[in-house]
């Protein structure tokens, strides 16, 4: 099976930013391997699941860059005291559009923040747009984001603000130093490191690679009704996903067209999140802005406590009423509701609503389909550890 150029661009950057933090005993093997088994859980960069977990820090990681990707290091947290005349150098579409943050100009050169500092034909074209030789500079996912969230109003998905939360508490225990604008000498300002942290899970979210690749190969198979191929061909594409999102495609366009409405979320203490859902066969915008807490009184709240499905009405409380406004609907509505479990680790939330006829009906087939979803997540975490480890 042949991988997506980007999907093998991506995978190799995976690799040797391993290699590195392994190299500069920052990382242990068994440390890389969660992390990766994270990320094709929660999406993201590599390095953003390492922060997550307390592997590295944000400076640790950001020198690791530098090295990695043969870039200009500076201190993450100098991306947030820009001034704002070098702010003003990129329009606010501009910076949304390829995820820049710009950090200091000399001359006719403009230090660059970039999500994708290795893709030449965003730099080239920033660089015509801007009319300045453009300098890419190593800097977290996670730090960019934040800037881009302070600096042009950008909105943070669930899991960058958990995360944000997160960073702020372990800088607590630290020293912080008077933040200062920046300036060309900015390298020798002192920035405290984050800390070490536990090295449980925590469950947190379901932000989207950007350079993830669709899986857009055709897949056939032998078949006797329209039903069958289309369940044919959802099993080839849990079996060949490259990624989480081909996974959750996959599941909920077909899902979508035998159920009046299905979504799929992700498990993130202390909420479940949407993450993507289909309303009478087409996709459902906004679902990615659904979150619920864990200890309120909701649907998802018995299954997550439970690990087990649940078959029947979808009660009347302020939570289930909010989970049922995402899909145009009043209680009351009757919901199938599985639990996807990887590794022993609930991740993610299978939710079906239609009467309660057809759910009985097809309850045995949602259950093998949401069995072989945890296998395709399962088969998709062994793909990327033989690729990137």
């Amino acid at each position: 099976m042949n991988l997506p150029e980007d999907q093998l661009k991506a995978n190799t950057l995976q690799r040797r930013l391993g290699d590195y933090l392994i190299a500069a005993g920052q990382l242990t093997p068994e440390q890389l391997d969660e992390a990766i088994e994270y990320q094709c859980l929660y999406g993201g960069r590599l390095g953003t699941s390492l922060i997550e977990l307390g592997f590295v820090t944000e400076e640790r990681l950001a020198r690791i860059l530098s090295k990695q990707l043969r870039l200009h290091y500076i201190k993450p947290e100098l991306l947030m005291h820009v001034a704002q005349n070098i702010l003003d150098l990129i329009p606010i579409k501009l910076a949304h559009k390829y995820q820049v943050v710009p950090y200091r100009k000399d001359r006719g050169k403009l230090y660059l923040a970039m999500s994708d500092a290795t893709n030449l034909a965003n730099i080239d074209e920033l660089s015509f747009q801007l009319n300045h030789i453009i300098i890419p500079l190593a800097i977290p996912e996670i730090r960019l984001m934040l800037a881009l969230k302070k600096h042009y109003g950008l909105k943070l998905s669930h899991r960058f603000e958990t995360l944000e939360a997160q960073l702020k508490k372990r800088s607590k225990a630290v020293e912080k130093p008077t933040a200062k604008m920046v300036s060309t000498d900015d390298e020798n300002k002192s920035w405290p490191l984050l800390g070490d942290e536990n090295k449980s899970w925590p469950l947190l979210g379901d932000e989207e690679y950007s350079r993830e690749a669709a899986n857009d190969e055709p897949c056939f198979g032998p078949t006797t009704s329209p039903d069958d191929i289309s369940r044919t061909s959802l099993f080839q594409q849990l079996a060949t996903a490259e990624n989480r999102n081909d996974i959750a495609k996959a599941l909920t366009a077909y899902l979508g067209q035998e159920f009046a409405a299905c979504g799929l979320l992700m498990v993130r203490s202390p909420n479940v999140t949407g993450w993507r859902a289909s309303l009478h066969g087409a996709e459902l915008s906004g679902f990615d802005q659904l979150s619920i807490p864990l200890n309120g009184n909701s649907i998802f709240s018995q299954v997550v406590e439970s690990r087990s499905h649940y078959l029947g009405p979808v009660i009347e409380t302020p939570d289930n009423r909010t989970l049922l406004q995402h899909f145009n609907a009043k209680p009351t509505q009757h919901a199938l509701v599985i639990p996807l479990l990887v590794r022993d680790r609930l991740i993610s939330i299978l939710y079906l609503q239609d009467n309660l006829e057809q759910l009985e009906l097809r309850f045995a087939e949602a259950q093998n389909i949401a069995h072989k979803t945890e296998m395709s997540f399962t088969l998709l975490i062994l793909k990327n550890k033989i690729l990137t480890t």
